[in-house]
């Protein structure tokens, strides 16, 4: 049997306009009634917890994709980018395309260079001079990242395809490319929506293969597979799609409620 339901937030759980919908939310609370966990793992920073509807704050939160457990305003757990890799990564960003789109979350606080970009962020001149601590994550463009140059180690300056310079991250960190998104979010090489929870799971003294996990993005590819049921919504990219078991419709079809509401009559 499913005891847990892993489901993330954005074109998955919510619809468009970031509300539940009543059919959602009822399917939800029969969920829990009959003694089964919720989980919401998201991208999102923990601060945007605190907007999203009141009747999912009771519930443990995956954020910035893994590096960052909370529940009720009590942190679980965190991983960080040392601080010494996260000013690198800024600082070659920075230097190889003044003009990008830069943000860098550190202890829940967003300092990007662009106004509007993200929301509840502060906005800086310089993104580096604000990176004076480990960071959950660095934000950039895909596209602003793709037409930079970057200097090679030799001293060569030619220009490089995103994916060319995020191999050659530092090990502390990985890159999540989400083109459906123009997005670029590097984070912590050990953090994954997986990963967290499973660390929760260890905690309940439960296992992946009781978990239904939702998702639409590349961040939730991991999630999804190793679950015991990965379900893709029809609005998520193609590597989730092929890490899931079944697909149901989309988020603003109320996705979520149609497969769990099989599993409870």
């Amino acid at each position: 049997m499913y005891s847990v339901l892993a489901v993330d937030l954005d074109e998955t759980l919510l619809d468009g306009d970031s509300s539940v919908s009543a059919r959602t939310m009822a399917t939800l609370e029969k969920w829990q009634a009959r003694g089964r966990r919720i989980v919401i793992a998201t991208g999102r920073p923990p601060r945007s917890t605190r907007s999203i509807p009141s009747a999912l704050h009771g519930f443990p939160w995956i954020c910035y994709n893994g590096a960052w457990i909370e529940l009720e305003g009590d942190v679980l757990f965190q991983t960080t980018i040392p601080v010494e890799d996260a000013r690198r990564i800024v600082a070659e960003i920075q230097a190889a395309a003044p003009d990008c789109r830069l943000g860098v979350e550190i202890a829940d606080q967003l300092y990007t260079n662009r106004e509007g970009q993200w929301n509840s962020a502060t906005l800086v001149s310089d993104v580096l001079a604000h990176t004076t601590r480990p960071a959950a994550k660095i934000l950039t463009s895909l596209s602003d990242l793709d037409a930079a140059q970057f200097e090679r180690a030799n001293g060569e300056v030619t220009a490089r395809q995103s994916e060319i310079f995020l191999q050659g991250l530092p090990r502390s960190s990985r890159a999540l490319i989400s083109p459906k998104y123009d997005l670029v979010q590097v984070i912590p090489s050990s953090a994954s929506k997986a990963a967290a929870l499973r660390w929760l799971l260890d905690r309940w003294g439960l296992a992946m293969e009781e978990v239904i996990a939702f998702g639409d993005d590349v961040n939730d590819v991991e999630m999804v597979a190793e679950a015991g049921l990965g379900v893709a919504m029809a609005n998520a990219v193609p590597e989730v799609k092929a890490a899931a078991d079944r697909m149901t419709v989309s988020n603003e079809e109320d996705g979520v409620a149609v497969v769990l509401e099989t599993f409870m009559g």
